[in-house]
């Protein structure tokens, strides 16, 4: 096969930036994907309906034929009239990233306390507004430090509780990374999906830290961190296996080379510009090419409830060698060969 045309992708979990980041990185996102589920965890926080309309209008005025899926961020001052008026303004999502676990997140809402905030999450399920989550916990309720490599395993039972305790809540566990959270995702109610990235289908924690926790890559370290290699087959195994509990979402997370080479570097991946040539990669070795539309193109768009794209885009199989940067921001996999290249 030379050549793969497909129904033009969403990137369902990606991070933007503002100001002269996100007119640097925008395009490689926006002439891809037709949307992308844009989080709000920025230096100044999405957490209003102003913010939304402010951050859409300043991603329009860059692209203005792109579709961006607003979210809010879940914070501790987050009412159910915060949520109302902003699903007004266009927020899709209800973002949480729980306090400490990602960048920008110190006025997250912990995982510990996800129960005070059940009338905010009751409001979005009114509205029909997805609940979309980074499932990680840093720290057990008697503040005991849990490893990161063990940090979205120890969620699970604060998701598994919500599912109970809100039944008709839509909710999308992001950039899942561990078998046990795939498995658990398999048997849950078909209101819970979750999205995949590519760099957890081809990197493990060898490839970021060394066997102390020390940082060895800081361009491969993102959270949650890669896990093991049976953790990296399972993240293939659920997005090359057709369930539409499993869509696509990038992740990209843009930071400058100065900030990744700092004493600490903040986690993030840049990934947009090889995405979809490294999802064709993935699938292609996988032998499951067929499925690659679904994936990325399909299955989060219903989940969220969206039209299907019509429009088509042309992948062919073409060799290059990613470009190490761009615009002071190291690409994922820079230096490297693909095999596919979209036209």
């Amino acid at each position: 096969m030379k050549n793969l045309f497909i129904r033009k992708p969403d990137d369902m979990h990606i991070h933007l930036r503002r100001g002269e980041v996100l007119t640097n990185v925008l395009l490689f996102t926006s002439n891809i994907f037709t949307r992308a589920v844009v989080m709000g965890n920025l230096q100044k926080p999405i957490i209003t309906a102003k913010n939304v309309i402010s951050y859409r209008m300043e991603i329009l005025k860059q692209a203005p034929k792109f579709k961006p899926i607003m979210s809010i961020m879940l914070v501790n001052s987050t009412t159910a009239e915060i949520v109302k008026n902003a699903y007004l303004a266009g927020a899709k999502a209800l973002k949480l990233i729980p306090e400490n676990t990602s960048i920008n997140s110190t006025d997250g809402v912990s995982l510990i306390d996800l129960e005070k905030f059940y009338p905010v999450l009751k409001t979005a399920q009114e509205l029909g507004m997805i609940f979309s989550g980074h499932w990680e916990l840093n720290r057990h309720p008697l503040k005991e430090f849990i490893p990161e490599l063990k940090r979205e395993v120890a969620a699970i039972s604060y998701l598994e509780k919500l599912i109970h305790d809100i039944p008709g809540l839509k909710i999308v566990v992001e950039h899942i990374s561990t078998k046990e959270m795939i498995e658990f995702i398999k048997r849950a109610p078909k209101n819970v999906a979750a999205t995949l990235t590519a760099h957890h289908a081809v990197l493990t924690i060898d490839d970021v830290m060394d066997k102390n926790g020390k940082i060895v890559n800081p361009y491969n370290y993102c959270k949650p961190v890669p896990k093991s290699d049976n953790d990296r087959k399972a993240v293939i195994e659920a997005m090359t296996s057709g369930n539409p509990k499993f869509f696509f979402g990038s992740d990209s997370a843009p930071h400058l080379i100065v900030k990744k080479e700092s004493l600490k570097p903040p986690p993030g991946i840049f990934s947009a510009p090889v995405a979809l040539p490294l999802l064709c990669q993935i699938f292609k070795t996988n032998k499951a090419l067929d499925k690659l539309e679904k994936f990325a193109s399909e299955f989060g768009a219903k989940f969220y409830g969206l039209e299907l794209n019509k429009e088509k885009i042309e992948i062919t199989r073409r060799e290059w060698i990613v470009p190490s940067q761009h615009a002071d921001i190291r690409i994922f996999m820079g230096g490297e060969k693909l095999s596919w290249s979209v036209v």
